[in-house]
């Protein structure tokens, strides 16, 4: 019989997933497709489970533990040997002559996945899945308040026949889960309340084991005078109330534009009222399940209420069913709006301008999410964009959260790290750089020994790159007399790349007025072109030199010989991204290799590829603008 003590266990974990580990990530796709589809065949049974363990209605067990976990495993199975393959790094091709360089993702080892009571299947499952695609073992420690839904996930993981002791799930109480994290482990994924989360990642820090902490939030929504009051009292009914307001990205905060935050609170107690408490299929609300909760939201209530607080709904401290409470006149320092409640309790308060709302918003310890109502879809993305919250929904909530292609997470109190989406992978994932050199020079420049003429040398080049353009013709030919210089000297900064790998360049024509930085992205196939960098086999940002240039010079470096596509666009307002207007077309100037005929929609791959040998070239790429800003 195997020892069962944590230390035990993490040793067999960690001989399970060196195994594991050796498998290339379409290996490991193709190991864990059959759990996916165990889950599914077992729909039923395990929404069965849910509901009764923790007394959620059917449609959310359905929707918010099972829907989106297979969702994530789906995602993940098309996508995870592109996230995690090796790719090519650039570097600056005079100090890096003769050599290539390399990022590989890694597994961590082990990771110790703490995993909560409101979504008991969702919250385990999707990390658990996530550190298995990136390589690692794990050591899920379930809620001790559900223990079906943890032995369910067990039972599905041995009937999916993953490896022995690949994943070790246990639900023991948290005097023994500490332990857990004594075995050290090499990451630490933690979801549920800041307070246990604070003495997780302070006992992680001691250890230096990295965590990732997914945990409390106080949710604020912003009601403008422009929405849509029927939708936005419709969507912050679910956003306040669903799972019993036992949800981390649950609304507990609602701020109504001063014009009609009178007539928004009656459409929203109005939505409230026809809201169904039970957990069939056909309900709405369920149990608030555990008495722990309860006596927790019911403290804070009655201190609000005793305060000067208006309560809009029934109140009874006996309540066990999680039915709505909406109060207004709630002080700022309250303990409702300053610690977790984790019931199915809302505060409502006016304001009266745009950055009073934003103020009122991010005035919380707390930055999980946050959603924003408004008839006017730029003050939407002005507002989400001034939230210090990990996410935020534009005239909708909590549905964005279940996209798996979306990173999630929280700031401030609400914790740091992401996963869901590319985000999750890397998150498990470590990144090693590997620098390999092809050069046959038996010295460098930088070895042993150091030399005054070899110093003043690399001083005239730096001074060179990085003060800028000159502005005489006296000091302009000093400059190209320092580079000639360091050309001839012989110690193998301009010495060819490599006899197997020709390097590429491009002129950039500017249009008039330039300014911000030139963003390209090198394509070897038609996935993701032209814009999307993470198809991209190179991609880099350089600034502007001068704008009044019509012309820009950029070194790419060495490519392999091949077929490739180059796409390039002026970054103007240095957000990283290309912007586009709402029919899609580029408010910034685009390019491509080739420089394809402006069309309908974006030049495809194959009009833009060009044969790249083992010699250097340079292609010259026009910047236009599609349309007027």
């Amino acid at each position: 019989m195997k020892e069962d003590c944590p230390a035990s266990r993490m040793s067999r974990a960690r001989a399970a997933q060196v195994t594991w580990a050796r498998l290339s990530a379409s290996q490991r796709v193709k190991a864990l497709r059959p759990l996916r589809h165990a889950i599914a065949e077992r729909m039923d049974e395990i929404v069965s489970v849910i509901s009764r363990e923790i007394g959620k209605p059917a449609m959310d067990a359905l929707a918010g533990d099972l829907m989106v976990s297979l969702e994530q495993f789906r995602y993940y199975e098309r996508n995870a040997a592109r996230i995690l393959r090796r790719s090519k790094i650039a570097k600056p091709w005079f100090l890096y002559s003769g050599t290539r360089f390399a990022e590989i993702k890694e597994p961590h080892g082990v990771v110790l996945v703490f995993a909560p009571w409101n979504y008991p299947f969702q919250l385990a499952v999707i990390p658990l899945a996530t550190a298995l695609f990136a390589g690692n073992a794990v050591m899920l420690k379930c809620s001790e308040h559900a223990p079906r839904t943890a032995q369910l996930i067990a039972d599905l993981c041995k009937s999916a026949c993953l490896p022995e002791d690949l994943v070790q799930v246990s639900w023991e109480d948290p005097s023994m889960a500490a332990l857990l994290l004594e075995a050290r482990p090499d990451l630490v994924f933690f979801t549920g309340s800041s307070r246990k989360g604070l003495g997780v990642a302070a006992r992680a820090a001691e250890l230096l084991i990295p965590t990732v902490m997914e945990l409390g939030g106080k949710d604020a929504a912003l009601v403008f005078d422009s929405c849509d009051l029927e939708r936005t009292a419709n969507g912050l009914a679910y956003g306040c109330f669903s799972n019993a307001g036992q949800v981390c990205v649950g609304t507990k905060r609602i701020y109504a534009q001063q014009g009609i935050y009178e007539k928004f609170l009656q459409c929203f107690l109005e939505s409230v009222s026809r809201l169904r408490l039970g957990t069939s299929v056909e309900s709405d609300l369920g149990a608030v399940h555990f008495e722990m909760v309860r006596k927790r939201m019911h403290a804070q209530v009655d201190a609000a209420v005793a305060s000067g607080a208006k309560m809009h709904t029934p109140w009874s401290n006996e309540e066990e069913v999680g039915a709505p409470f909406i109060l207004t006149g709630v002080l700022p320092d309250a303990a409702l709006l300053v610690e977790e409640t984790f019931g199915p309790v809302v505060c409502i308060a006016p304001f009266v301008t745009e950055p009073d709302a934003i103020e009122l918003a991010n005035n919380s310890s707390f930055a999980l999410s946050a959603s924003v109502w408004t008839g006017n879809r730029e003050q939407g993305d002005r507002v989400a964009m001034q939230l210090q919250s990990g996410s935020c929904a534009v005239n909708d909530v909590i549905r964005n959260i279940g996209n798996p292609e979306a990173a999630f997470g929280g700031n401030k109190s609400s914790g740091y790290g992401r996963y869901h989406g590319a985000a999750g992978l890397l998150t498990f994932s470590r990144v090693k750089t590997i620098m390999t050199t092809v050069s046959r020079r038996r010295t460098e420049m930088h070895w042993f020994p150091f030399k005054t003429r070899t110093y003043n040398r690399l001083r005239a080049l730096l001074k060179m790159r990085h003060i800028g353009v000159l502005r005489n013709r006296l000091k302009a030919f000093k400059q190209i007399w320092a580079i000639m210089l360091i050309l001839t000297s012989g110690l193998g900064w301009a010495q060819p790349i490599s006899d197997a790998e020709g390097s590429l360049a491009i002129d950039v024509a500017l249009p008039p007025h330039a300014h911000g930085q030139i963003a390209y992205m090198i394509f070897d196939a038609a996935d993701g072109f032209p814009d999307n960098r993470i198809h991209a086999v190179n991609h880099d940002f350089v600034p502007v030199a001068q704008p009044d240039s019509p012309m820009q010079h950029i070194d790419l470096g060495p490519l392999p010989p091949g077929r490739y596509a180059v796409s390039v666009y002026l970054d103007e307002n240095g957000n990283h991204k290309l912007d586009k207007n709402w029919m899609g077309i580029p408010m910034e100037a685009v390019g491509a290799s080739n420089n394809p005929q402006a069309r309908m929609g974006p030049p495809k791959f194959d009009e833009c590829a060009f044969a790249h040998g083992r010699k250097s070239e340079l292609i010259s790429i026009k910047l236009v603008r599609c349309c007027r800003q």
